[in-house]
């Protein structure tokens, strides 16, 4: 049985197309003019190419010079030579390159990954985990004492160029800490205020905290644990299981390299003195915890798995040229902020 279909045929002599009629049969297929058979090609040596915009295929056979085009529609899928899709096994290439690339940028290079993240993204994240950092324990509230650390953190914030408010709060909790979370948001410990002995040792830590936030180090942090899957919920999609209560806990405990310690502590001291304030908190504050380690009190939650802190102390001296960091009233109104009333 043959099937008849009209359609253009070039010999490959001349430019000039002829209107032929093609007969297809079990075995070839005919390609006849108006004045007989223009030539008759098995069907084993045809070549039929991808359909244009218009859906026309051409079709050749090899070893010979003629071509012609028809319209796709017109071929049954029998008459087609089998050919492989190398489409679909170039979007599976591309997808797993696509996916490689993810690893190796958000597992092996967080610094990377971080810097792709946009602000708004991350200010998400962070509203996301302060309540699960936070928890059940008390937020202390106390206008005076609340504005001066705003302000004090303002300025360093400033000096650093972090282009955001800093959130800052102060919770109720024994531990000697305070930590950064993505988006700007520092939580400051009551131990802390408790322990420190003046106001300018706390702007030390302040200070270094803010380095964490000008560099992003949470972020970066929490690429390192979570990896793929944290930047997969970031972008909306839901097919990574990530446990946002797990990462919260991961932040409260989350130790920074060496490497990113060493620049918070050096940028923390530059803005102070940046910020026309005394530099020598810091170093202060490490000499206060280097004595009480000494005296068997254990290390504190703040200088966990940190650089020695007889090291931090030398390395971070500061000047103690510049301004008080909180007048002796803030002072009094920052340590009295968690007293219950």
């Amino acid at each position: 049985m043959s099937l008849v279909i009209v359609t253009r045929y070039y010999d490959g002599r001349s430019a000039a197309a002829q209107v032929a009629t093609l007969r297809w049969s079990p075995t070839h297929l005919a390609i006849a003019g108006p004045y007989g058979e223009l030539a008759r090609w098995p069907r084993e040596r045809l070549r039929v190419g991808e359909p244009d915009p218009d859906g026309v295929v051409s079709v050749s056979c090899k070893g010979e010079p003629g071509r012609l085009l028809t319209a796709a529609t017109a071929l049954a899928p029998e008459w087609l030579p089998r050919r492989r899709s190398w489409r679909g096994l170039a979007w599976a290439a591309v997808g797993v390159f696509a996916l490689l690339a993810a690893f190796v940028v958000v597992v092996r290079l967080p610094a990377v990954a971080a810097a792709f993240v946009p602000a708004s993204a991350e200010n998400r994240l962070g509203e996301a985990f302060e309540p699960l950092v936070v928890g059940n324990r008390r937020i202390c509230r106390n206008e005076t004492g609340q504005r001066a650390l705003e302000q004090l953190e303002a300025r360093l914030a400033h000096a650093a160029g972090v282009s955001q408010p800093v959130h800052l709060l102060v919770i109720d909790n024994a531990s000697v800490n305070a930590l950064t979370l993505p988006g700007g948001r520092l939580v400051v410990m009551r131990g802390l205020i408790d322990r420190v002995e003046n106001g300018d040792q706390l702007a030390g830590v302040l200070a270094h905290e803010t380095g964490h936030i000008a560099s992003r180090d949470p972020l970066q942090g929490m690429f390192r644990r979570a990896g793929i899957g944290l930047a997969s919920a970031m972008l909306g999609f839901n097919g990574w299981d990530v446990d946002m209560s797990s990462l919260a806990g991961q932040l409260v405990g989350l130790s920074y390299s060496r490497k990113m310690e060493s620049a918070a502590d050096a940028h923390g001291v530059a803005y102070l003195h940046a910020s026309g304030l005394r530099s020598d908190g810091l170093a202060s504050f490490f000499a206060l915890m280097a004595k009480r380690e000494g005296n068997g009190g254990g290390a504190v939650d703040f200088l966990s798995d940190h650089p020695p802190t007889i090291e931090r102390e030398q390395q971070n001296q500061g000047s103690p040229n510049g301004e008080h960091a909180l007048t002796a009233e803030q002072w009094q109104a920052v340590r009295q902020m968690c007293e219950k009333r």
